[in-house]
């Protein structure tokens, strides 16, 4: 009887390894997946990706129409400090956008070498052109120029 029961317990053994022999199969098969995932897409899957030319210009314009004026130097690039220093009075940005009214803006495709031209209309502004060209600071891009009806309004020293 003690050799059955021994036998019984081997058996038993035998059966979980072979189950746990799949599970690492399966595991390594997934770990594997996982690895050529984040090879094939930069490992964006796991990292922010940082703010993109078409975001910051949304923002921008999100800021000119909530009237936050006195925020919008925070759109351009921060190692330029005199340019930001320039665009940080709210007063600045009165000459271009009035409060009360609601900008439109298009982002006209493609973007070509960090140049976005957009197409405003409100206020003053009837289907306009903005040019923004913008520049990378750590993953984030920031506007480096801004011409408004192809007036330069705010350049950077940046190159």
């Amino acid at each position: 009887m003690n050799k059955i029961n021994t036998i019984k317990v081997v058996s038993g053994l035998a059966g979980k390894r072979s189950v746990s022999t799949r599970a690492q199969n399966r595991l390594w098969a997934v770990l594997i997946v996982a690895v050529s995932l984040s090879l094939f897409f930069s490992c964006d899957l796991f990292m922010a990706k940082g703010v993109t030319i078409e975001e910051r210009i949304d923002m921008f314009m999100k800021d000119v129409n909530a009237g936050n004026y006195g925020n919008l130097y925070t759109h351009f690039h921060p190692e330029d400090t005199q340019q930001r220093q320039q665009v940080a009075d709210q007063q600045f940005w009165t000459t271009y956008f009035q409060s009360g009214n609601t900008y439109t803006f298009s982002i006209q495709k493609p973007i070509i070498l960090d140049v976005a031209t957009v197409t405003v209309t409100g206020g003053v502004w009837s289907s306009t052109p903005f040019i923004f060209t913008m520049a990378k600071s750590g993953d984030d891009y920031y506007i480096k120029k801004l011409a408004i009806a192809g007036a330069t309004i705010v350049e950077s020293y940046l190159r």
